[in-house]
């Protein structure tokens, strides 16, 4: 049975789909997450009965290890594809049934040696650069049809898998751009411009609340003068990934606002309830045991270093005469200072200040 020819006009407004969909990408999306689109816009382009897409996991001696990330596969017909699964292949295309796979790797470029029965038909090869991780394979089966792959198909997937190792880097640069690399949350600028963004719908809004806190690590000087900066740095990427995983999904944000400070954002949050947030966010600060490193910062096994945060939080809403976003933080900072002079390690709510014309 011939497989279903592919229409080149066809093709053309596919790449046009395949285009748009780069230009609007979510910047936050995960490099898989970010390709589901694109490899449903390729299946119907080139009428693949079955399209699979790898992550290129390792290279180990003389194996090429590939994860299985997503199959779209309708009628269930390849059981060995299942998402998640790892094939280990002999570089030397020993076996026939992932001969596209391991040429399409070795060569970084489409492959399409025709695979009678189960396997692909034709691979490509999606670039990425290695500061961003490993690469993808991407490729199709047209299962139980004769693969006579046309030139312009072969043309295709390579334009095809070009536009997916664009999607990463766009993706990937956007992220790096707007995040601090050393803990992880939103960098600086990212995170005022949030701030930014709930100010601006306030107005629009008047109905809406949202709280922040900024914190600011106890005692941060000591740390440095005490065990060096590799030491404050490796707290810094710690306290980062305890206020991520501290934070409510789609209601908070976090961010380096700078130095050892944090500001972070409580959406729909008023100020007494952000303060029992953030009160639980201390905690779980000053019960951590942060790593502790020598004077080459590697980690000391069974040493570690205990440290506190101070916090002060603002709200924003009809209750408070709150008319910038400078002007928030700078609440939210003067009670963290409050919080500093009181002791450190707590959390100071700024006071609610109505209207002018209020009752």
């Amino acid at each position: 049975m011939q497989k279903h020819a592919s229409d080149a006009k066809a093709i053309l407004n596919e790449l046009g789909q395949l285009s748009a969909f780069l230009k609007d990408l979510d910047a936050h999306a995960g490099n898989d997450e970010c390709f589901e689109t694109p490899l449903e816009i390729i299946q119907k382009t080139l009428n693949f009965d079955i399209s699979v897409l790898y992550k290129v996991s390792n290279v180990i001696d003389d194996r090429l290890i590939l994860e299985v990330i997503k199959v779209l596969d309708p009628q269930n017909s390849r059981k060995d594809l299942k998402e998640g699964r790892k094939l280990r292949l002999f570089l030397d295309a020993r076996d026939e049934q992932y001969v596209n796979e391991v040429k399409a790797f070795q060569s970084r470029s489409v492959s399409c040696i025709n695979v009678p029965g189960m396997g692909c038909d034709i691979m490509g090869y999606v670039y990425v650069p290695s500061a961003f991780g490993k690469a993808y394979l991407f490729g199709g089966d047209y299962f139980g049809n004769e693969a006579a792959v046309q030139a312009h198909e072969i043309s295709t997937l390579e334009i095809m898998c070009n536009y997916l190792s664009t999607i990463l880097m766009k993706t990937r640069f956007q992220y790096r751009s707007e995040i601090d690399e050393l803990t992880g949350l939103f960098n600086s600028a990212k995170i005022k411009s949030q701030v930014e963004r709930f100010s601006q719908r306030f107005r629009r809004k008047t109905s809406a609340v949202t709280s922040i806190a900024m914190g600011d690590i106890d005692f941060f000087k000591s740390v440095n003068d005490t065990y060096g900066h590799l030491q404050g740095d490796l707290v810094l990427k710690e306290v980062g990934a305890v206020l991520s995983g501290s934070l409510r999904e789609y209601f908070d944000i976090a961010g380096r606002y700078g130095g050892e400070e944090f500001l972070m954002i409580f959406d729909e949050t008023d100020g007494d309830m952000a303060v029992q947030i953030v009160e639980r966010i201390r905690k779980n600060i000053e019960s951590t045991n942060f790593s502790k490193t020598n004077a080459a910062g590697e980690v000391i096994p069974g040493e570690h270093l205990n440290i506190t945060m101070s916090f002060g939080v603002a709200e924003l809403s009809s209750h408070t005469d709150v008319h910038s976003p400078s002007q928030w933080i700078h609440r939210a900072d003067t009670a963290l200072y409050t919080s500093k002079q009181s002791g450190r390690n707590q959390t100071t709510l700024a006071p609610l200040l109505r209207p002018s014309g209020s009752d």
